[in-house]
Formats: structure tokens, C-alpha cells, sequence
């Protein structure tokens, strides 16, 4: 049976998870209408910001999920 703590965490992992996903489409559409390379450019590094954050955050819930 998993601890009241891991079951919080895995709820608040899978919190942002949902939250990144979304702003990651949200980043997709934006790209779509840029027309400035420099706004690109800045967009596309914070995109990679937030796969990177998707991936850490991932891995942090599968090692939970391990856990249990």
C-alpha cells in the first residue's frame, strides 16, 4: 500500500505533467504564427525548457510509481 506522502507527490507530479503538456501545445501554436526569428528563437529555447522539465518530472514520477 502506497504512503499517504508518495500518493500527494505522484498527485502533484502528475499535476504539472498536465500543466506542461498543455503549455507545450500552447508554445506549438504560438510558434505556428510567429513571424519574428528573434521571437522564435526565444520561444523555441523555452520550448526546450519545458520538454526538458516534462522529462525531469517523468522520471521523477516513474521512480515514485517504483516505489510503490
Amino acid at each position: 500500500m502506497a504512503s499517504p506522502i508518495l500518493t500527494w507527490q505522484l498527485r502533484q507530479i502528475g499535476a504539472r505533467l498536465r500543466a506542461r503538456r498543455d503549455e507545450l501545445v500552447v508554445i506549438g501554436e504560438q510558434l505556428m504564427a510567429m513571424p519574428d526569428d528573434a521571437d522564435e528563437a526565444a520561444m523555441q529555447r523555452h520550448r526546450a525548457h519545458v520538454i526538458a522539465e516534462i522529462s525531469r518530472l517523468e522520471a521523477r514520477q516513474d521512480a515514485l510509481l517504483d516505489r510503490m
